[in-house]
Order: C-alpha cells, then sequence, then structure tokens
C-alpha cells in the first residue's frame, strides 16, 4: 500500500515509518506546520513553539535517514482558528478544554488528510504513531477504535471525536507495542532519535502566556459566597485545581467551579467535588449508530481518569445524553470529554456540560 505516516520528529512516528517501510509499503512523511510566529508560543516542547522549524528539519532528516520522502503542510491558520482559539474561548467561558481532542478532530485527521491530498499524493492508508487500534466489524458494520495494548500509553480518548470515514483510511501500528520495546526497536534500527524524550502536548504547560493581556482579578469564594481571596484571572485556574489558590485555610480548598458572569472562583472540601451523574453534547458515536435505550458502560471523564462503570441514557430531543456514574467521581469539568467503552471498544463519548 500506499502509505503517508504523520511525523513529528518523535521516536513513536519515527518508528512508525521505519516498519511500514520494512514491510514492503511505499511510504512518505508529512509534517504539520503549527506555529504561526505568534511570540507568546513556548521556545520549544511542544507541537506549538517557536522551535518548530527545527522539529520540520529534523523530521526531514529522519525521513532522509529512513529513505523515504518527506513534505510539509502548512496548517497555522487552521491551528489557530479550531484549536488556539478554541482554547482560549474555553477558558474565557469557564470551561476545562482538550486542545489535544480538539486537533485530532479538525486538523491531525481532517486538515491535514485535505493538505496531503492537495499536493496531489494519494495515498491508501493515513499511520501515526498513537497508542490505539482501529478494526473493521462485520458484527457492527463499522469501523471500531480500541484501547492500545499498553493502557499506561492508551490514546482512544484523545481520538474519540474520529469519524467514520476517518477511521477506515487510518491505521495505528504500534498498537499492541509497549513503549519500551519502540525504543528498542529505534535503537535496532540506528535511528538519531532513539533516546528522544517524549514531547509535551500543546503550550508545554506555558498556556498562560494566551492570557497576559487578560488579567483581571476578582474574589475566591466557598459555597456559601463568602470571600476568601482573590484570583488574577479565571484563566489560572481549572476545576479540581488545589495548589496555587494562595488560600490561608484549616485544610487543602480546590476548585469547584468557575463562576464566568460574577469573575469568581469557587472552591470548596474535596468531598464537594464528587458527582453522581452529568451530561454530554455534542456526541460522537463510533461503534453504534445511536443511543435509543440505556446501557452500562466503562466510562473515563479525563485522559489520566482510572475510569468508572455508569449508565448511558438514551438521547434527548436536543442531542445531549445524560450520564448516571455507579461510584461518584472526583474529575467531572465542563469542557473535558465523557468517553465511554464496552471492555477495549470505543464506543463514543461527548463534551460535558
Amino acid at each position: 500500500m500506499k502509505i503517508a505516516v504523520g511525523m513529528s520528529g518523535g521516536v513513536d512516528s519515527s518508528v512508525t515509518a521505519v516498519l511500514l517501510k520494512e514491510a514492503g509499503h511505499d511510504v512518505f512523511g508529512v509534517t504539520m506546520k503549527l506555529w504561526d510566529d505568534d511570540s507568546r508560543a513556548p521556545e520549544y516542547g511542544s507541537c506549538y513553539s517557536k522551535s518548530q522549524n527545527a522539529v520540520i528539519e529534523e523530521c526531514e532528516q529522519i525521513a532522509k535517514f529512513i529513505g523515504i520522502k518527506h513534505y510539509v503542510i502548512d496548517l497555522s491558520r487552521e491551528f489557530n482558528k479550531y484549536v488556539i482559539d478554541y482554547f482560549i474561548d474555553s477558558y474565557r467561558n469557564g470551561l476545562t478544554p482538550n486542545p489535544c481532542i480538539y486537533c485530532n478532530e479538525h486538523i491531525k485527521f481532517s486538515k491535514f488528510f485535505d493538505g496531503i491530498e492537495s499536493m496531489g499524493n494519494s495515498f491508501d492508508k493515513f499511520a501515526t504513531g498513537h497508542y490505539a487500534n482501529i478494526v473493521y466489524s462485520d458484527i457492527h458494520k463499522r469501523y471500531l477504535l480500541k484501547r492500545g495494548k499498553n493502557k499506561l500509553k492508551d490514546q482512544s480518548y484523545f481520538l474519540y471525536r474520529i469519524n467514520q470515514d476517518m477511521l477506515s483510511k487510518i491505521i495505528f501500528p504500534l498498537y499492541d507495542m509497549e513503549k519500551s520495546v519502540v525504543r528498542d526497536m529505534a535503537r535496532k534500527y540506528n535511528l538519531p532519535i532513539s533516546e528522544k524524550p517524549d514531547s509535551q502536548d500543546f503550550f508545554a504547560g506555558e498556556y498562560k502566556r494566551l492570557f497576559d493581556d487578560e488579567k483581571t482579578s476578582g474574589n475566591i469564594i466557598d459555597k456559601n459566597g463568602n470571600i476568601l481571596g482573590q484570583h488574577n484571572g479565571i484563566f489560572n485556574y481549572t476545576v479540581g485545581q488545589r495548589k496555587g489558590l494562595d488560600i490561608a485555610h484549616a485544610h487543602a480548598l480546590y476548585v469547584l467551579s468557575i463562576d464566568v458572569k460574577n469573575n469568581s472562583i469557587i472552591v470548596g472540601d474535596k468531598s464537594d467535588m464528587f458527582s453522581t451523574d452529568c451530561y454530554i453534547a455534542n456526541l460522537n458515536l463510533i461503534s453504534i449508530e445511536k443511543i435509543d435505550q440505556p446501557f452500562n458502560a466503562f466510562v473515563k471523564t479525563r485522559s489520566a481518569h482510572k475510569g468508572t462503570m455508569a449508565t448511558i441514557h438514551p438521547q434527548t430531543q436536543d442531542g445531549r445524553v445524560y450520564i448516571k456514574f455507579e461510584e461518584p467521581s472526583s474529575i467531572v469539568s465542563r469542557g473535558q470529554s465523557a468517553v465511554f467503552y464496552d471492555g477495549d471498544i470505543v464506543i463514543g463519548g461527548g463534551i460535558i456540560e
């Protein structure tokens, strides 16, 4: 097959390209240019950084070393529109965004495809170094997204918004591998990045630079409305946060919610954080076409969430879904995603309201 490999300059994507070439496929590499010269971007360590030109050059060198052609697709304008703007707007509205999920849906497995094809490079499959799996099910009559064998590296949570058309074109060759094995393969093939550390996502923890001109202070209050302190901009806080509140109190306090209208941060005890249910909207279903009757599923509400069993109720007329957890969860934040599983199969998910 003719396979396009999304290359980031990291170990995973580089090994993916090598394995496919060694298997006899016609492989070429493609890299996204995402940075748009925004001075607020971090110097390095993220997919959106000032060092991106160096990363692109590194990808070109790796491709040359492997013996494949390499192309660069400029998606900086699209990334700014679909990911950066979304991220900023989410924080302004008191939500907890997940930029990697939005990037996968709107950029990496959408605009990236369009960019490759616009260059006249047709391909049978598109491969990346993600730790997840895609299979076609004769029973479901659909392409299924499944968790990677290595549960610690599994990235299916970030991929749940990919539609059937895209799933039919994607392969994840590393789905059943441990990271240590992938590194061993990089050493075996003498790849120059075999010891390169894993990259950080999005803004390398420096996203507050995006709000440098918006430092509007306000009150930090408890759930009864008592003022406990001052904050320096709601974008500096996220639900569940404990550190950085700078409040002298008898015990630890956590951010319970963000009141955008009144520019306030509401805090409380850890016990106040637990939720027994939630609604999700903007649904994307993978293994089924619709939800017309209740069913039980394993639900994750953050990528690092261990997950809990829950009852998924039928979609309402406006398309929302009600989820009732079997055990109260402390990791339910507006703007994050709730993704539900049947074993290793991703059923679907949506955005927590």
